[in-house]
């Protein structure tokens, strides 16, 4: 019993199951054969002839869509900085051809299969069936505001700045606006003929594009040695003053040519000279405040700062390639105890010609004063006055002349041939001794004295040598007192005489 029930069972699910099939088949091939009947006269979804989506229309809507597309035909130019221009068809006589009516269409067999070829036509094959105006076109593209050389902006290449605070920066290039017009020009023309809406000239490589970019390799290398060259800092100090070289200045002296950067060495040679000028103070006049307590004016001789100016140029030149930074110790070919006014200092010897007599200090203490005995005037060998510098020092000198040659213990020239030294063969120095008897120029002093001063002193201090009347230790007659006295002798005589 219960096996035949669930026989029967088991046949009905499958007459069910079988029904269910055939009646799907039924409803697939149904819908098929609808699809098949939409689509024999409409395109597909997707279907897009020359950017026109025709998805699911007739071929009549199809072709109604092309033309009033063609008769609202507008060209989109996108340019640059978000600028828009248009080239509207009508201003151009632009049509689409379809090569026949659209009567003749519906009376073919199968009008669909003419017009669904469009959709696979070429570029070049569709563009056949438009046309339009190529010289209007072209007149229209020469009007836009982009070929306006009053409007278009010209590219500018990546360039090297002015010195700044920072240095020498690259300046990034610019593109610009201008338009390279006979490109440009066949993009447009091309476009239309494609029936195109819209053409971006940047990504058509339109524009006009700077020649140097900011990563060429000489621009980067031309900065790196122009900020090589302006990073030098030179420190010179010149007692209290300080003068500092560096880019702020030596950036004037650069100038790029041939792609090289050029240092004009003519500058430097300016900047030693002024270096010089405000500080050498080689045989300069100064003043000088005496031991009698009068300042008086010093002139002649060759104390002083006197600065090496081609070899100062020269170091400059090699700093400033290498970069350097740092203090900068001029070159010079002798140079004075202090910088300033005063570039004596408080270390000397003082030589008053007029009373024959010296002071030595050292570091401002009196080491030693004394009587001397200067150049003969008589002879013509007086003592010129002037501030000078120990030239170097020598025990058991000989001193050689013309007529004499004479050895000392004690030699401290500071005038050429002239200087201080020993005179053991006087017995007497100073008074009026160096009007008739004086030396060849020498300063000559008692034994003890040269001595003294050999032992404190040093090579390059420094020698004042002056005249102070009124300081004589011996009596001095003007002119007229010297013939009131010769005078006055000759006629005593003549009186004797009678």
């Amino acid at each position: 019993m219960n096996s035949r029930i669930t026989k029967k069972r088991s046949s009905l699910i499958k007459k069910l199951l079988i029904g269910s099939l055939l009646a799907l088949v039924v409803i697939l091939a149904g819908g098929y054969f609808l699809a098949v009947r939409y689509y024999s006269n409409h395109y597909w979804k997707n279907t897009m002839i020359n950017g026109i989506d025709c998805s699911n229309k007739t071929i009549d809507e199809a072709m109604k869509l092309l033309k009033y597309e063609a008769d609202h035909y507008v060209l989109t130019i996108e340019e640059r900085d978000d600028i828009e221009e248009t080239i509207n068809g009508t201003d151009i006589d632009f049509s689409i051809s379809f090569g026949t009516s659209l009567e003749d269409l519906m009376d073919e067999q199968n009008p669909y299969q003419w017009l669904s070829s469009l959709s696979k036509k070429s570029e070049h094959e569709f563009s056949s069936m438009i046309t339009f105006d190529e010289a209007k076109l072209r007149d229209k593209i020469a009007s836009l505001n982009a070929f306006n050389p009053s409007i278009a902006v010209a590219p500018t290449d990546a360039h090297i700045s002015d010195y700044t605070e920072e240095g020498y920066l690259i300046v990034e290039e610019t593109q610009g606006s201008t338009l390279k017009q006979e490109e440009t020009t066949a993009h447009i023309i091309e476009s239309v003929s494609n029936f195109n809406d819209r053409i971006v000239l940047d990504d058509l490589d339109c524009y006009v594009k700077p020649l140097i970019t900011k990563d060429d390799k000489k621009l980067k290398t031309l900065s790196e040695i122009l900020n090589k060259y302006t990073s030098t800092v030179l420190t010179y100090h010149f007692g209290d003053v300080t003068e500092v070289l560096d880019g702020s200045l030596i950036h004037t002296w650069l100038s790029i040519e041939d792609d090289q950067v050029i240092l004009d060495e003519d500058k430097v040679k300016e900047y030693v000279d002024y270096i010089g000028k405000n500080y050498n103070s080689f045989g300069r006049k100064r003043k000088f405040k005496t031991s009698y307590d009068k300042t008086i004016k010093v002139v002649g001789g060759d104390y002083g700062w006197w600065l090496n100016r081609g070899l100062e140029r020269q170091e400059i030149i090699e700093a400033i390639y290498a970069g350097t930074q740092g203090e900068k110790k001029p070159n010079y070919y002798q140079t004075a105890q202090q910088y300033g006014s005063d570039d004596v200092g408080n270390t000397y010897v003082e030589i008053n010609l007029s009373a024959q007599h010296l002071f030595y200090y050292k570091d401002g203490e009196l080491i030693v004063e004394s009587d001397f005995v200067s150049g003969n005037v008589a002879k013509g060998h007086a003592t010129p006055v002037g501030t000078y510098s120990i030239t170097y020092k020598e025990r058991d000198a000989t001193l050689v002349g013309e007529d004499y040659e004479t050895p000392v213990k004690y030699w401290m020239p500071f005038n050429g041939s002239i200087g201080l030294h020993d005179a053991n063969w006087r017995d007497d120095f100073g008074k009026d001794i160096f009007l008739k008897n004086g030396s060849h120029g020498c300063i000559n002093l008692p034994p003890k004295v040269a001595k003294k001063i050999y032992e404190n002193i040093s090579k390059g201090t420094a020698v004042v040598c002056y005249e102070l009347p009124g300081t004589e230790n011996y009596e001095v007659k003007d002119e007229k007192a010297k013939k009131a006295d010769k005078n006055s002798t000759n006629s005593n005589e003549s009186s004797r005489n009678n």
